[in-house]
């Protein structure tokens, strides 16, 4: 903090002083709080850059009880679908007045772990999780601690905690019920992750597959194995389903590098819907998770914690099936194709 000529920091009273207002009025405009006038407010900025004035949070929290921070942790900064995610935290939010601070997890339980331990020693209101790859143990400690709401499937989710997610078994079981529309009999899923996310979708996939007769095959490849992914689409498979949008851009680029078609030779679908899937050639077909819609009802839950409800929400959003050219091919019947698409709709359990 910025000191006074005699070496102190400067107050509330001084910046309202400076400012020509109420100490109370002062206060107001430099927390963001309504009913302050856009004149009075810019008056009131200028007067506490001017002193060199800011607020103390932690004193603030102190006072409050609370630190107006949540915490977000999640397992892959460099994947859109977890960054569209904690899009629709930060925007609930801030619409509440609250902050956020946010903790890698860089895909490691240990650090899923130190990065939750992190938000507790920094007393945040709450901690959004975006990772099944969290221990459940870790989980129902710090639910103790803090509203937690989890972002993401959980095979056994801890009364402690909230749990939001996109229905993973619904979502894949449309996809492969549109690969088998367009007439493609052997399709394989690939993943890198042994996640209860992923699980959940080869068992959606198999229960299309298996309801025809037709087996699945299930393929887990380490990251940049492209070795592993040009044996897969060389065998023979003429669908694959990839456990996430990432996956499956891994997939059409050594489809292209070993002149393997997609659709033609292998219709494609990724998961999540991020970004990434309309930039491709050709766009990616993809189920769509309401990433955004499910981010805001993490916030909402944390602050139906506060408010005092103690039952655990288990929240579900129905995913979407989004058609495009990595599955359209001269081959395909898109009337066919359409019969794979499916509404979103949230429900609650």
């Amino acid at each position: 903090m910025t000191m006074l000529a005699s070496g102190r920091a400067p107050t509330i009273i001084e910046v309202a002083a400076r400012a020509g207002v109420s100490k109370s009025l002062a206060s107001r405009a430099l927390r963001g709080e309504r009913g302050v006038a856009d004149e009075t407010r810019r008056r009131i900025h200028v007067a506490a850059a001017e002193l060199g004035y800011r607020i103390n949070s932690a004193a603030r929290s102190l006072a409050r009880g609370r630190s107006g921070i949540v915490g977000v942790v999640l397992n892959d900064i460099g994947n859109p679908h977890f960054t569209g995610v904690v899009a629709g935290v930060e925007a609930e939010a801030r619409e509440r007045g609250l902050r956020t601070i946010i903790g890698h997890g860089a895909d490691s339980p240990p650090e899923l772990t130190r990065q939750i331990e992190t938000m507790l020693e920094l007393r945040v209101d709450g901690i959004v999780v975006v990772s099944s790859w969290t221990p459940v143990d870790v989980l129902a400690r710090a639910g103790k601690a803090t509203p937690i709401a989890v972002v993401a499937r959980l095979a056994t989710p801890p009364e402690e905690v909230d749990m939001i997610a996109s229905d993973d078994l619904s979502g894949a079981r449309a996809a492969a019920e549109h690969l088998l529309a367009i007439g493609r009999r052997r399709i394989a899923y690939v993943t890198r992750s042994t996640s209860a996310t992923s699980d959940a979708r080869a068992r959606g996939t198999r229960a299309a597959l298996n309801h025809v007769g037709l087996d699945l095959e299930v393929h887990r490849v380490e990251r940049e194995d492209s070795g592993a992914v040009a044996r897969i689409l060389s065998s023979g498979v003429d669908a694959v389903l990839a456990n996430n949008d990432l996956m499956a851009t891994e997939i059409l680029r050594v489809a292209h590098e070993h002149d393997i078609g997609v659709p033609d030779d292998v219709a494609l679908v990724g998961y999540d819907d991020t970004p990434i899937a309309r930039l491709l050639s050709p766009a990616l077909t993809s189920v769509n998770q309401p990433q955004r819609a499910m981010g805001r009802r993490a916030i909402e839950c944390i602050a139906e914690r506060h408010d005092g409800r103690s039952d655990a929400v288990r929240a579900w959003y129905e995913p979407t099936l989004l058609v495009r050219g990595s599955t359209l091919s001269r081959r395909s019947d898109a009337a066919q194709a359409a019969t794979g698409a499916h509404a979103a709709r949230r429900v609650a359990v």
